[in-house]
């Protein structure tokens, strides 16, 4: 039996050992939460919508603002295609809800057993189906392949970091990827690791990555502007943007800001944790070492900003807030959680600051230490005397930021209308004319 028939065969047992917690979990959560369609079960209506030309699969949010970078330049060029958007986490769900679900349909992206992958397959029946960063479920994968559907991996990439578990799971990824139509490496380095398990190097197609396309067009003079007016931070006001904190690195922040608010004391920090969940963790360390805030949710209410260190407890306000940084400080990077995207302040022109636990983010560090908008630190006294040269300097500042920017666009090379033109173009191998 090969590797794919015994997942198959193991994971259809499990399921029917699981069932019945899951179906508890589902009737807990009701008709509008996600387990229902985790389990293969859509709305009302859904199935007459079908077959898709498109279903793209998004993990969480990073990827989803991938797919709705391709969804633009597809529109651009075949407007009225069928597209479906699926997620696996509650934010990457809700992101695309608020995005591309008024124009396509959005749902749960179900769990990976035989029975759940047969039931939703049989009722999307895609042309193509695409999954973005190496998101690679071989029940559902081979599903669609069987009832005839294109695969393709778009925004394809590997760490270094887990390619070694990759490699000792060669014999069940090494089938799932053969089949792929094509598969769009975001750099020669993650297509020479696809080629090493076992990917034909004629299927792959390095195209740059489309998470950092859609970032150049995100920024907003009107926004920012509006930002900064409604949190009453004037135009020379120093502020520091930590976004994506994680892992403990709460605690260095909060140290590194006590430090440097004795040498300018106008200086604002917006602290953001990654997980809104660890907000009460972030509270204790700054009651603990008797820092002031104020919670973002409180300004909302309340209408005005009465702390100069905010600390961030919803979702949503990071990027822009990115837009009010003198310099910006990109978490899980202190600690080794791979880092998070480190583009998103370079796109508004501001300098960032990073731990050396970058790998998720290989090619953004590489090109923002070539072009010198951005530092990348291994402690705390490397974060503090980083951030202090950029606040006493104006020429550096700017200079930094200048350099992001350049960078980001650099990176980009069209990714996300290149990977879109490949979509197209394996839809019509389908015998799809878009």
């Amino acid at each position: 039996m090969s590797m794919i028939g015994a997942y198959e065969r193991l994971s259809s047992v499990l399921f029917g050992v699981s069932k019945p917690f899951l179906n508890m979990l589902s009737r807990l959560e009701g008709a509008d939460g996600m387990w229902p369609g985790r389990l293969g079960h859509t709305a009302e209506g859904f199935a007459s919508a079908g077959p898709y030309d498109l279903w793209i699969q998004a993990v969480s949010v990073g990827e989803v603002a991938v797919a709705e970078a391709i969804i633009a330049a597809i529109e651009k060029k075949a407007p009225t295609l069928k597209i479906l958007v699926s997620s696996s986490t509650p934010a990457g769900y809700a992101r695309a809800l608020s995005s591309v679900g008024r124009r396509f349909s959005v749902i749960p992206y179900p769990l990976d057993f035989p029975q759940v992958v047969r039931r939703i397959t049989s009722t999307v029946r895609p042309s193509v189906y695409a999954c973005i960063e190496t998101e690679l479920w071989p029940n559902l994968i081979c599903s669609v392949q069987r009832m005839g559907a294109r695969t393709v991996l778009m925004n394809a990439r590997i760490s270094a970091r887990s390619f070694p578990r990759y490699r000792m799971l060669r014999p069940v990824f090494r089938p799932v990827l053969a089949g792929f139509s094509r598969i769009c490496a975001i750099s020669e380095v993650h297509a020479a690791r696809l080629e090493e398990l076992g990917v034909a190097r004629e299927r792959i197609v390095i195209t740059g990555n489309a998470k950092y396309e859609g970032l150049l067009s995100r920024p907003s003079e009107a926004r920012r502007k509006a930002l900064r007016e409604r949190l009453g931070i004037g135009e020379g006001t120093p502020v520091l943007v930590a976004g994506s904190v994680r892992g403990g690195e709460e605690r260095y922040l909060a140290h590194v800001y006590t430090r440097l608010k004795a040498r300018f004391p106008d200086l604002v920090l917006f602290l953001v944790p990654r997980h809104p969940k660890r907000v009460p963790s972030f509270v204790k360390v700054l009651d603990s070492a008797g820092v002031g805030h104020q919670n973002w949710s409180s300004i909302e209410m309340e209408g005005a900003r009465k702390s100069d260190l905010v600390l961030v407890d919803v979702i949503g306000p990071l990027f822009d807030l990115y837009g009010l940084a003198t310099a910006a400080f990109v978490g899980g990077s202190l600690v080794p959680k791979g880092g998070q995207n480190l583009m998103e302040p370079a796109a508004w022109g501001c300098p960032v600051i990073s731990g050396l636990h970058t790998e998720n983010f290989e090619e953004a560090r590489l090109s923002l230490e070539e072009a010198g908008g951005g530092i990348f630190v291994e402690d705390l006294e490397g974060m503090e005397s980083s951030l202090d040269g950029i606040l006493r300097s104006r020429e550096r500042r700017e200079s930094m930021g200048q350099a992001a920017r350049l960078a980001l666009e650099g990176l980009c090379r069209g990714a996300a209308t290149r990977q879109a033109e490949i979509l197209l173009h394996v839809l019509g191998e389908a015998g799809h004319e878009a």
